[in-house]
């Protein structure tokens, strides 16, 4: 385990410093465009641009290099341990950001499948000015995944700052890409390798046949392991009993945070046999940002963030 090199202090300025590079960047690029038949314009706005983006590569490799890194969970084909870096100090490192994630690349373990996580946010919602997914309050698993005769997960848990988190980590002794995987932790994308060892990437819904919050029979069946909390030798559990995973009390659908709000970003489908997709008797709205299908009564698109209504 790696303790963060930052202080609490010093990464609340490094993570302000960086999104008002991102947000300079951003506007730096409005004026390129605006002004796209202004050579001498665009050659300073140039020069500004590249400073800007050094500097913010700088300040990443910082924020990247000071999050905690520990072992988080154990294969349970091979007992090789798996570790990942997280911003445990709260939701509003670029860490969470679920569009513009900031996370150190990981060296996988041979089994690796996926990575899914719940944090339990009580109290006040925080204020993040960004798109935070951070999952549902409770553990569950992925049915479409461990119906998977290869695949078996492992549950433990961390702390999110005053939040409890609950990280599910997915393994399977055949790796192959074909297998869709779901979106890792916190963003909108999972990454795989093909047979040549290049990356793909993939996206999924969250729709609500992908979770599953009555863990206890997957448990039963050998489908899914748990860690005690507090473990740090990460010894996998197999039994019902004395499991302080199961029947927590909290909201059982991922959110969307942003701006101080949290809205439901669950994506309840029924498929007609025409296969037109309806939610509660009414059509799904779509979002005219992205085209992804959105619930009526939902302010933001769960793709992409778009401010709905």
């Amino acid at each position: 385990m790696r303790e963060a090199v930052f202080t609490t202090e010093n990464r609340k300025k490094l993570v302000a410093d960086i999104y008002q590079l991102r947000a300079r960047i951003e506007g730096l690029m409005d004026n390129m465009e605006n002004h796209d038949e202004d050579e001498g314009m665009l050659e300073g706005l140039g020069e500004e641009y590249d400073n800007t983006m050094f500097e913010l590569e700088e300040l990443s490799k910082t924020y990247m290099e000071g999050l905690e890194r520990f072992d988080v969970s154990r294969c349970p084909f091979t007992g090789a341990t798996y570790h990942f870096s997280c911003d445990t100090r709260g939701l509003d490192g670029p860490w969470w950001d679920a569009k513009q994630p900031l996370r150190p690349i990981e060296e996988q373990t041979d089994s690796f499948i996926a990575l899914t996580g719940s944090v339990n946010i009580i109290g006040e919602t925080p204020d993040i000015p960004f798109m935070v997914k951070p999952g549902p309050a409770v553990p569950w698993v992925c049915p479409r995944l461990l119906e998977n005769e290869d695949i078996c997960a492992v549950l433990s848990h961390i702390k999110i700052g005053m939040y409890d988190a609950y990280v599910v980590v997915y393994y399977s002794e055949d790796r192959s890409y074909e297998i869709e995987r779901i979106n890792s932790w916190g963003t909108e994308t999972y990454l795989a390798e093909d047979q040549d060892g290049a990356g793909v990437m993939g996206s999924t819904f969250d729709e609500s046949e992908e979770y599953d919050f009555n863990i206890a029979p997957w448990i039963e069946r050998g489908k899914l392991k748990w860690i005690s909390i507090g473990d740090r030798t990460l010894e996998l559990q197999d039994r019902i009993d004395n499991c302080p995973y199961i029947d927590l009390e909290g909201y059982q659908y991922p959110v969307l945070l942003r701006n101080k709000t949290m809205e439901n970003c669950l994506i309840e489908l029924e498929y007609l046999e025409d296969d037109t997709a309806v939610m509660d008797g009414n059509e799904i709205n779509f979002c005219p940002d992205c085209g992804t299908n959105v619930a009526p009564n939902n302010n933001f698109c769960a793709k992409c963030g778009f401010k709905l209504h």
